[in-house]
This record gives C-alpha cells, structure tokens and sequence, in this order.
C-alpha cells in the first residue's frame, strides 16, 4: 500500500514517526521546518527526490520501470498539496533531483501529468532548472486554484515510477486525463456552463447564455432544377451579426455536400439561400450561424429535377382537312401529364393527357381555321413547361374536303 505524505500540515512531534488512517499507514516526517507551512516563491517547500529499486509495497510494483522516486526517503507517496485561489496564497514546492541517483540509467527528469500513463502534461506555473543529478537540478510547481485536484509526478522518460499529487484547494478536476477548471461566480438564472478555453490539457469553464441552436421548418419552393435558384428557408434562431448563416444541400443517396452561391439573412426566422445543383435527386438542407451552432433538417426537403424539356417544336403541327381524321403527338423528357393550358383544340378532337396524343375526327369548322393552344407539360416533381401549337382545317380542294 502507497503512504501518502502530505507536506504543508506535519508538525514536529518526538520521533520521526507518524502513524495515521485505520490501516495503520506509516508517514515519515519530512523535517519541514516548523514555520514553513505555505512555501513561496523565495523560500519554497523542498522536497529531496532520491531514485532506488521498487520494493513488493510500491503502487506500480512489477509494472513501468523497476525503479521508484523516494521524497524525503519515501517511496513513491501521494502527496497532499495546497494553494488557495488567491495568489498570494498559492504555495510552492521544489522537487529537489541534485542527488547523483536521479543521474543514473539515463536520467530521471521529474514532470507533472494530468494521468499515470502521462498522455498529457502539466506545465502551467511549472519549472524546471539544471539535469537531474547534478548539483543545482529541480522542478518546482506553484499550486494554486488552477492547478488540478490529481496530478501524477512521473519520470519524463521511464514509466510509473512516481504517485498522486492531492490538491484539495482547486476549482479543476481532472478524471483519466480530461480536465475541467470551474467558473468563477455563480452565475446568473438561466445561464449554463460553457468551455471558454483550452490550454494544457485544461477546459476552462465559464457561464454564459443558454445555447440557441436554429432550426429548420419549411421551405419553398420544394422543387428546383439544375439551375440557379432561390430557395426560402423558414425556421427559428437564424443569426446575422455582420455575417449570414451558412447553407448546405447535402445529397440525402451520396452524401455530397454543395454550399449555397449566396445567403440573405432576412430575420430570425427566415433566410434565403441561392443554389446551383447539377445532380438531380432529394437533399437535407443545413443551416450553420456564424457561433457555429447548426441544425440539419429531419427529412430531404428539397428535391432537384430537371423541368420537362420539350422534344415537339412550337408552332404548326399540322393540316387536317374537314371532318378528316387528327392525329398528333406531343412530347417532352420528365412530363408525367399533359393539359391544355389555353385556347381550344380544333372541334371532335381530345388531349390524352398521360400520353401528349391528340386524336379525334374534325367536326364543326365552316371554313379553314386555324386552331391556336398552349399545352402545359407537368413532371413527377410538379414543374411545368408550356409550348403553343396549332393546327389548320382546312376546306376546299386542297384540303381534300367536300364542297358545302
């Protein structure tokens, strides 16, 4: 079992033994002086580091080095360290490494660690002098509210050979090598803690307002094509501080991510976004504010497809003699559905509106007409296209009709 040592509160008794804790730990006095209890800057608390083999007791026995720090003659102890928030109650301890032993086997450089396994490193308010073993060589640490409750002393170069460093006066806690410093205050009603910083390994915590994320509702139009278009996205929390929100098309088959041309911000509720989009298929949209707190939508709101695009050219389809028989056909790529969007076919004739066919036997004209109409072709996705055709009865010889 590890002692642990802690170095600011031991005072002289007979004897250099001190036993304490219901196991019956043993702590050695470590001869500071009696006065000495906060050490500072100029007259810091000393700790003498010695290096030797492991004995069967140490914490990390038969694991990391086969070697161990000894503080004042103890082998690898926790430490109890303490420095209050204020700084001029921040106490100091020297970690004295001038003994020829910390020279042996390559050097045992003594640092600080937010975690045994020493993923990462502590060196806020720490300092180093000289090379371990040689006259004039320490690390020292000033302990204060910033520094974390648990902190491993480790050889920089050799495993687990060290302990704990206990630090009760602390606003930052560490677990497993993650640390968080709490704020400073107690904030205000309705307030939450947020990561203001981090440095070393340390999150620094500050209150701040409750986090707003936008959201995403609506948008019109649901359908564009393949070219440029604006779309209007309805939500809430939209944010304009000098910057527009950022938006995303993210191909709902792919993945395929296409930033907007442009963004307006129009309030916090509504922002209009211009995209060009050259692969057809459905997309979530994603709007980020420049805070960086975003919102996807839950479903692909926007569909890309191309409009139906006709094939039949405008204009005359053709010449039927009266009461002859009409047969044309209307075509364009994507349209599902065809309608007569204005003005009227010729008498007897009908619009298949699944197929573009115009059928039918001519009946009514009284003399040569030309019939004039705009057909609308509608795709899957709802969009239009019209063209205007027109056909010609005709009566007379040329037309092949009888005379009245």
């Amino acid at each position: 079992m590890s002692s642990i040592l802690k170095v600011n509160t031991l005072k002289k008794e007979s004897g250099d033994i001190i036993t304490i804790g219901e196991s019956g730990d043993v702590i050695k006095q470590v001869g500071l002086p009696i006065t000495a209890t906060q050490g500072t800057s100029s007259n810091p608390i000393v700790l003498k580091v010695t290096v030797a083999a492991k004995t069967s007791g140490n914490v990390y026995n038969g694991a990391g080095s086969s070697n161990a720090y000894y503080i004042n003659g103890i082998e690898a102890p926790s430490f109890f360290i303490e420095g209050n928030e204020s700084a001029s109650y921040e106490y100091y301890y020297k970690f004295d490494q001038s003994d020829a032993s910390n020279g042996n086997g390559g050097g045992h450089p003594l640092r600080f660690y937010l975690d045994a396994a020493k993923t990462q490193i502590f060196s806020t308010n720490v300092t180093t002098n000289g090379t371990p073993g040689q006259a004039g060589a320490y690390t020292q640490i000033q302990v204060g509210s910033s520094t974390p409750h648990v902190l491993y002393y480790q050889c920089s170069s050799h495993a687990l050979m060290g302990n704990k460093l206990i630090n009760p006066a602390t606003k930052t806690f560490n677990v497993s090598g993650a640390a968080l410093t709490l704020p400073t205050g107690t904030g205000s009603a309705n307030q939450v803690i947020k990561v203001s910083s981090i440095s070393n390994g340390i999150s620094s915590l500050t209150f701040g307002d409750p986090v707003t994320f936008p959201t995403i509702s609506s948008i019109s139009p649901t359908v564009i094509d393949n070219n440029a278009a604006n779309v209007v996205i309805t939500g809430t929390n939209f944010k304009d501080s000098s910057t527009p929100p950022t938006v995303d098309a993210i191909n709902s088959s792919s993945g395929a991510i296409v930033s907007a041309n442009s963004v307006t911000f129009s309030s916090a509720t509504s922002i209009t976004a211009n995209f060009t989009l050259p692969v057809d298929g459905t997309y979530f949209l994603r709007v980020e504010n420049n805070d960086g707190l975003a919102a996807r939508s839950a479903s692909a709101l926007l569909t890309v497809s191309d409009a139906p695009a006709w094939t039949t050219a405008a204009g005359n389809l053709g010449t039927v003699a009266a009461l002859g028989t009409i047969n044309f056909t209307v075509a364009a790529t994507n349209a599902t559905s065809f309608a007569v969007q204005s003005g009227a076919l010729p008498g007897g004739a009908s619009l298949n509106t699944s197929t573009g066919a115009i059928t039918g036997t001519e009946t009514g004209s009284t003399g040569t007409t030309t019939f004039t109409f705009t057909i609308r072709a509608t795709d899957a996705e709802g969009q239009t296209a019209d063209r205007q055709f027109n056909i010609i009865i005709s009566h007379g010889a040329s037309g092949g009709a009888g005379f009245y």
